[in-house]
């Protein structure tokens, strides 16, 4: 009886425990290009105030502009000019604003902005810092490239694991039904016992894979990794993550108990 059960829970334990580690390099990728969103701003020189609200309505991902205070750059130069040259400046200061985005853009994307902003009556000149902005964002998809190779190796291993499930049964249970066919109970209560082990495992398979990262994330060892690189990531959300992997245990439990019936369906007709 152990036998039975320990197969599927140990295949549905192996799928939900990768996916739910997809789940935290996702979760880890999106905080990463959030925090990348907040931290970017390009620098835009202008020889007066600037209608930013206007800018802002015609450039779709600019998010908002602030204004770069002068008398800090004043106060940066106060001990190597004199006080004429100093006034010459004052005068003649340009006006600095930081221009926040609402995305994380791409270097097409940036490329494209500072050509809209250079157009814009009074702006001089735009700095995109996109030297710097290149290497992240290249860092950026490499990372997303990594957890989509994550994924289908996932996708691969699930399929592995269901095709080996199903060989499995096939031995475990047509071979019950049939006696059950012989004494002419009808295919639903054949199929009862499949669906019953099929909820059960999953449900059990799921409870671990809950428990294990609830344990890891109260051990603090994971946040201590992240924390290295100023990430906060949540390792495990119960709510949603717990009903996620419940269905996701669930839904190939059945497909597998389907497809088993499925599949023998003419072997154990009485």
């Amino acid at each position: 009886m152990i036998r039975e059960h320990l197969s599927l829970i140990i295949a549905l334990f192996t799928i939900l425990f990768t996916l739910q580690v997809y789940f935290i390099i996702e979760r880890t990728i999106d905080i990463y290009e959030q925090t990348l969103k907040d931290n970017y701003s390009m620098v835009v020189v202008a020889s007066g105030e600037l209608k930013t609200d206007l800018i802002k309505n015609q450039i779709k991902i600019v998010e908002k502009f602030e204004s770069v205070d002068p008398q800090k750059v004043i106060e940066r130069l106060k001990d190597e000019l004199n006080k004429d040259d100093l006034g010459v400046l004052k005068d003649n200061l340009p006006t600095f604003y930081r221009v926040f985005l609402s995305i994380y853009p791409t270097p097409d994307d940036l490329k494209l902005l500072k050509m809209q902003l250079e157009k814009v009556e009074g702006i001089v000149r735009v700095e995109t810092y996109s030297k710097t902005h290149d290497q992240i964002f290249k860092l950026l998809v490499l990372f997303k490239d990594i957890s989509n190779v994550f994924l289908m190796a996932i996708f691969l291993v699930s399929a592995l694991l269901v095709i080996k499930e199903m060989r499995i049964w096939q031995f475990e249970h047509v071979e019950r039904m049939h006696i059950m066919a012989l004494f002419g109970a009808p295919l639903w209560m054949r199929s009862a016992v499949l669906f019953k082990v099929a909820v059960i495992d999953a449900f059990i398979s799921s409870v671990i894979v809950v428990v294990t990262f609830i344990i890891l994330d109260l051990n603090g060892w994971l946040h201590e990794l992240f924390s290295m690189i100023s990430i906060d990531v949540d390792i495990f959300e119960f709510f949603e993550d717990t009903l996620n992997l419940l269905s996701i245990s669930i839904v190939i439990s059945l497909l597998l108990a389907i497809v088993t019936i499925l599949r023998n369906k003419d072997r154990y007709q009485s």
